[in-house]
């Protein structure tokens, strides 16, 4: 792996295991839930440190309120890579597309698999993923860290979540309570990135969706 130059200057959290998710034993869940509960604080104030120094202003500005995710987001647009996806996944890619017309797969290979997040762009977004639930549980005391063991089918399970939120969309049985992966949350708007649509209110324009949610006292 080459190593860029923002790599280099940003000292990331290396992940404790290299495991999906849906294979860790509840002990290993659990293990990993700890880490990452007991990271958020001093990784939230690196992330801090990191943005104020490349934007050139105060860290008071980024003070876990909904608004300073706009300067986290503008600076991570400036910092984030986009880079070729190796050719060993992309034969992954491939394989677990076979059976399918051979005119879909070379779409899927060439306009939508063909990129990827650079390493140093995922360190950063879990970084910024747990400022976002700093944010939300210091902002709001009906929410909660928790994490889930079943189904492994779920797509957030040994993930830790942020619950206690109340979606009132009259299409969800009710009442729907929405479970928040902080990391997908900030991930979600990167994937702009392949399609070059990104904007700097994104992510806060995201997590006030997530703030309509918070039930009222």
């Amino acid at each position: 792996m080459r190593l860029t130059e923002n790599m280099i200057n940003y000292n990331p959290l290396p992940i404790p295991f290299h495991k999906p998710f849906e294979e860790l034993s509840k002990k290993e869940a659990n293990d990993y839930f700890d880490w990452f509960i007991s990271n958020v604080g001093e990784r939230s104030d690196y992330l801090r440190g990191k943005v104020a120094s490349g934007l050139n202003i105060s860290e008071e500005c980024l003070d876990f309120s909904l608004d300073s995710l706009k300067p986290i987001w503008m600076w991570f647009l400036q910092v984030a890579e986009v880079s070729k996806t190796p050719k060993d996944v992309l034969k992954k890619y491939k394989k677990s597309m076979i059976g399918q017309p051979k005119s879909y797969v070379d779409h899927m290979i060439n306009n939508h698999l063909n990129e990827e997040l650079s390493v140093f762009t995922e360190y950063v977004l879990r970084d910024i993923g747990m400022y976002i639930g700093k944010l939300f549980i210091d902002n709001y005391p009906c929410l909660k860290w928790t994490i889930k063991y079943t189904p492994k089918s779920y797509v957030y399970v040994n993930v830790p979540l942020i619950v206690g939120f109340i979606d009132d969309d009259e299409s969800y049985p009710k009442p729907f309570h929405p479970d928040m992966d902080p990391i997908f949350v900030a991930r979600a708007p990167a994937m702009k990135l392949f399609e070059k649509t990104q904007k700097d209110d994104d992510l806060y324009e995201r997590c006030m969706k997530w703030a309509q949610w918070v039930p009222s006292e």
